[in-house]
């Protein structure tokens, strides 16, 4: 259309390419920034393609591509690296989580997310050690809540305070976990950073708020009424895909559940779409 494209055109390409996993063209489009437009690269492009590389799972070119920015890598950057290691696995890349706790000393979330990374492995003393350093800043973990507005009534869920109708969500909610296994679904005990049996872990995961939300909406609502659910904080795997698509999957109801930093949508055939924020 004649039309020159700016740098925020760029962002939008690149935010496509990445939540889409369009590796080679936002390889492409970020190559000719510069190439054909004479656009030079802000931090928010460069931190469009490492979170591209680390969600293709690219993590060693994730690296070597921030060592090689002309700009000083920022939070994000080292946020979108440390994620990428998270999701695959891979501790070689430690020295991510080291940068982000620089950038970011005050923030309880990157220790989080290092301690997810290493209970992942087993290694249990760099989680208490990482526990120590936050008591040492006097940062805690923020209190996950979920809430759920049902006949224009708010419900909120917290770790902190049961519901009221707790007993009743909780045989809900093992009876939802009994049918999804029926479909295959796998508890992801990799997300609990604790050093428990496999055992404990499922039943620390059936306390997620997410999840006692959406088993008290089921309950209470029509089957033909779309179920949306609130979370304060960042939703982990096990409820990526227990809460978000088995449960749908299972009872035949559209789910809809979003975090500050993710937005998903599980259709009553089970389809699961995730069109993702900051972080992952």
């Amino acid at each position: 259309m004649g039309i020159q494209p700016n740098p925020i055109t760029f962002i939008a390409l690149l935010s496509c390419c990445k939540n889409s996993g369009l590796l080679d063209e936002g390889c492409k489009y970020f190559d000719s920034m510069k190439a054909d437009y004479n656009i030079q690269p802000t931090i928010e492009h460069y931190s469009c393609m490492v979170d591209l590389l680390g969600r293709a799972s690219h993590l060693d070119e994730a690296w070597d591509f921030i060592q090689t920015m002309p700009i000083k890598p920022d939070a994000p950057v080292w946020g979108f690296l440390l994620q990428a290691c998270r999701v695959h696995n891979n501790l070689n890349l430690e020295n991510a989580a080291e940068n982000l706790v620089k950038v970011e000393p005050n923030n309880s979330d990157n220790y989080v997310t290092l301690m997810n990374l290493y209970s992942t492995s087993g290694r249990w003393k760099d989680v208490d050690h990482i526990r120590e350093q936050m008591r040492a800043r006097g940062l805690k973990i923020q209190t996950a809540v979920s809430w759920i507005q049902i006949h224009r009534r708010v419900h909120i869920f917290s770790a902190e305070e049961p519901h009221p109708d707790a007993g009743n969500i909780n045989l809900e909610l093992y009876q939802l976990v009994s049918e999804m296994k029926n479909v295959g679904y796998i508890p992801d005990v990799s997300c609990v950073n604790q050093s428990l049996e496999d055992v404990e872990k499922e039943k620390v995961l059936l306390t997620h708020t997410e999840k006692l939300a959406i088993a008290y909406a089921l309950m209470k609502m029509k089957n033909s009424s779309p179920t949306r659910v609130v979370k304060t904080s960042r939703i982990c795997s096990d409820c990526h895909a227990a809460a978000a698509k088995c449960m749908s999957l299972v009872r035949n109801r559209e789910i809809t559940l979003k975090d500050g930093l993710d937005f998903i949508i599980s259709r009553k055939e089970g389809i699961l779409v995730m069109i993702s924020g900051r972080n992952w």
